[in-house]
């Protein structure tokens, strides 16, 4: 998964269009504690907030319908690593795990 799927996330919460990149505002919006830094439990609960936010009838996935334009058929396709058609929870939690590690470039333990 790329960090425009974090973008994309975190821009769906905010209510903001869909950039390439996440700006410090977006960081604002997932950093809980105010400390001006997102690290891994901060993320991981934001991208909680998303998933639930995406799965707009609360059956514990989100199909294509439900991502709708917010989620590229090729990010959605990625994070659907069992190929079913939608993304469960630990798909979903696989994949932004992953892009946290991917997206903390100096490997401190949070992004900033």
């Amino acid at each position: 998964m790329n960090r425009t799927f974090s973008a994309v996330a975190a821009m769906l919460l905010i209510g903001t269009p869909a950039l390439a990149q996440v700006t410090a505002d977006h960081l604002a919006a997932m950093d809980a504690n105010g400390d001006k830094k997102v690290d891994a439990a901060e993320y991981a609960a934001f991208s909680d907030k998303v998933f639930a936010k995406l799965d707009a009838d609360g059956n514990g996935a989100v199909t294509p319908a439900e991502a709708g334009s917010t989620v590229s058929t090729d990010q959605f396709r990625a994070v659907d690593t069992n190929g079913n058609g939608s993304l469960s929870k630990a798909e979903f939690t696989t994949a932004t795990t992953a892009d946290f590690g991917a997206s903390d470039l100096d490997k401190n333990g949070a992004l900033d």
